[in-house]
């Protein structure tokens, strides 16, 4: 009976530490749709300034500066990165556990199995939706960096 207790508190701490990895995420996100939201709202303004005309509606959804461009592919990075997180989570922690309590003693093993194939999946499909590209904007360094000369000693 005790080990039954103790396995259910710690299974109720791990869902709490998972929903604890996801808290920055949301919080990235939002932090991206407000940066966004703001430079859009610059533009427009500074764009209403220098022109007469009213902004379509197809202008005014397209990212108006090179800034704003890469936070939207930032923002929609990290919504797909939060969407495999939260999908992980819930089958590694919730889908499996009730997996589990359908198993019989000597398919118990098949928990272990379809928890360690989902981790793998996990890892295959960020890995390959993150993996290295040639033109990576998070690697970018600005040309006027690379003017100045370092001395060694």
């Amino acid at each position: 009976r005790l080990y039954e207790d103790w396995s259910a508190v710690l299974h109720f701490v791990d869902v709490l530490c998972c929903c604890a990895v996801l808290i920055p995420i949301v919080w990235q996100i939002n932090s991206f749709e407000t940066t966004i939201d703001a430079e859009t709202e610059r533009a427009e303004n500074n764009y209403q300034q220098t022109s007469s005309s009213a902004i379509s509606n197809v202008e005014s959804e397209a990212p108006a500066t090179a800034q704003a461009a890469r936070t939207l592919q930032k923002l929609k990075q990290f919504r797909s990165f939060y969407l495999l997180v939260l999908v992980y989570i819930y089958f590694t922690r919730i889908a499996v556990y009730l997996f589990a309590t359908c198993l019989g003693y000597r398919q118990t093993w098949l928990r272990y199995f379809v928890t360690e194939l989902g981790t793998l999946v996990f890892y295959a499909v960020v890995g390959f939706l993150f993996q290295p590209v040639s033109d990576n904007p998070y690697l970018k360094v600005d040309r006027d960096a690379t003017d100045v000369e370092i001395e060694f000693a």
